[in-house]
């Protein structure tokens, strides 16, 4: 009886031994392959705010982009008005920033109010803000009408993904070493955090890309024709053109609290590098590449 029951052991042994063998992967087996921005499920990083040690509270004016009489902006792939959704933005990204107890946040304006772009940097300049930055969405390329619901007619374009940081050179030292380096430290962060940057096939002869800094353009409008919001305020200045408006799976994804959660984790570190000098120091500036319609 004995010499059964170890017979009948090991063959349970063996049997147990060939599942588990089964059940392990090849060896090599390829990863598995993650979608990238802005595909559904597409990872997105919420990155831990490091502030070096004696850093002061900086205050940052928040620039809800548009909004100021009839200028609502472009119209998104869904028919939302950009001047809604940097709003929207804006409102939470303040919550956020003044969260960490790191900024003091002003909104440029809230809803139902008509503030002036002069008045904001004016505002922002007698705050004494340490930085300008002014929310935007883009719309890019030649789009097609399409129907979200029906009957209702918007503008579509799924090819040119992709954030966008704009700056202007056009102002002396050290304010321009000061707007490159906010424009390339949150650049920097808003990439890692998992966002595309936008390649600029769509900025040619407006704004030139930075060679360096994917993402990163600066503004080459014709004289007279450059942007306010970057060109004018004696602080450092950018405008974050978050996404492509018209693309259908990337303003999807800017209706999802965690791509809010990521983009501000995203723009604290950014604005914390460019103030603390932890941001790599800026080489010369190119002016060759790559326009957003602004």
């Amino acid at each position: 009886m004995s010499r059964v029951l170890t017979l009948l052991l090991s063959c349970v042994v063996l049997l147990g031994s060939v599942h588990t063998a089964h059940a392990q992967p090849a060896t090599g087996a390829p990863a598995a392959i993650l979608p990238s921005w802005p595909a559904p499920g597409a990872p997105l990083t919420v990155q831990p705010l490091t502030v070096p040690k004696g850093l002061r509270k900086k205050r940052i004016y928040l620039d809800a982009g548009h909004g100021y009489r009839d200028n609502t902006g472009n119209s998104s792939v869904t028919c939302e008005d950009e001047a809604d959704f940097t709003l929207r933005v804006a409102q939470d990204l303040a919550r956020r920033l003044e969260a960490t107890g790191r900024f003091q946040v002003r909104l440029s304006h809230k809803a139902g109010q008509d503030v002036s772009y002069r008045t904001r940097i004016s505002e922002a300049e007698s705050w004494k803000a340490d930085a300008f930055v002014s929310l935007h969405s883009d719309a890019r390329g030649e789009a097609t009408w399409w129907e979200p619901t029906p009957g209702q007619r918007c503008l579509r374009q799924d090819s040119t993904p992709g954030f966008s940081v704009l700056w202007a050179d056009d102002t002396a030292e050290p304010l321009k070493t000061r707007r490159v380096t906010l424009a390339r430290a949150l650049s920097q962060h808003i990439a890692q955090a998992g966002f595309l940057p936008y390649n600029g096939v769509d900025y040619v002869n407006l704004y030139a890309g930075d060679p360096e800094h994917p993402g990163v353009f600066v503004d080459r409008h014709e004289p007279g024709y450059r942007i306010m919001m970057l060109r004018r305020p004696r602080i450092p200045s950018v405008i974050i053109e978050t996404h492509h408006a018209l693309d259908f799976e990337e303003a999807a994804r800017w209706k999802e609290p965690r791509t809010l959660e990521a983009f501000a984790a995203a723009v604290a570190q950014g604005l914390v590098d460019a103030f603390s000098g932890s941001a790599a120091p800026p080489p010369a500036v190119a002016t060759t590449g790559v326009a957003a319609q602004k």
